[in-house]
């Protein structure tokens, strides 16, 4: 499972031919200005701007009102190079003349976060809980980074499905997804591609995802199970406190998974039962 956050805001040509236009940009710059005028001290980044409007606005959508807001003038845009660790596209409000104190606790709190080890920790860590929490509704581990399965192979792509999991006689191709941005689109479309191959329903595990994506594997008879909160190991706490405080960002340290999450796939999965 890739485990990564990206922070970057495409240029509009590759926004319009990756993402779709959208109505909403116009609120969402309304949205974004009513944060700096309410803040005008305040800094933000670009992945940070993309989570905290998630649930009015696809992050394709806060990106365009940025970027329009930073060509307009009223936002400034600093960017940070990390070495090896790409940029960080700070936005402050035009006024703002001393955000340097500022940004440097923030790069702090993301190159921690950042770090390969914990990025990895944060991976493994929703596969357990969430392969937990399945297991006990009596879902099966058939395979995991699946390319083969009942005698056919994957070999359009180098890509692998992280586990197949099977109740009932109905087999899932399952994906987790634990990061704070989307899934890639085309991954997304390649592991429906690829549960197609083998006769399988697609099952995405995923902190957020659009509802058009999400409409989309529906379509496909697949499920997409949305847990909105970035999980992080126990020991990570003192971390995930400065996530949540300082950068207001949804993440929490967790031994298990809401019942309700798993629950609600199982209720799904019984009404399939027919259908098959």
């Amino acid at each position: 499972m890739k485990n990564f956050d990206n922070d970057y805001i495409p240029e509009p040509e590759i926004l319009e031919e990756i993402w779709p236009e959208d109505d909403y940009q116009e609120e969402a710059e309304v949205d974004v200005k009513n944060l700096y005028e309410n803040d005008k001290e305040g800094v933000y980044y670009s992945r940070q701007l993309c989570v905290k409007f998630e649930k009015k606005y696809y992050h394709w959508v806060t990106g365009r009102a940025v970027r329009n807001l930073t060509d307009l003038g009223y936002l400034k845009p600093i960017i940070r190079e990390r070495e090896e660790r790409g940029t960080i596209n700070f936005y402050i409000h035009h006024s703002n003349r001393y955000p340097k104190r500022k940004m440097n606790n923030i790069e702090k709190i993301i190159n921690e976060y950042s770090e390969e080890l914990i990025s990895r920790s944060c991976g493994k860590q929703a596969e357990n809980l969430f392969c937990l929490g399945l297991l006990k509704k009596g879902f099966k581990v058939i395979a995991e980074e699946a390319r083969e399965f009942q005698g056919k192979k994957w070999e359009k792509t180098g890509h692998d499905l992280d586990f197949i999991f099977e109740r009932d006689e109905i087999y899932y191709g399952c994906e987790i997804k634990n990061t704070l941005d989307y899934i890639d689109k085309d991954e997304f479309d390649i592991k429906i591609e690829m549960c197609e191959f083998f006769n399988i329903r697609p099952l995405f595990i995923m902190r957020y995802a659009p509802k058009t994506w999400i409409a989309k594997n529906d379509s496909k008879k697949g499920y997409c199970m949305i847990f909105e909160t970035k999980i992080f190991e126990l020991s990570q706490m003192k971390l995930v406190e400065k996530i949540k405080n300082i950068l207001g960002l949804p993440v929490i340290c967790s031994r298990a998974i809401p019942e309700g999450i798993i629950t609600r796939f199982e209720n799904w999965h019984k009404r399939q039962i027919s259908v098959n």
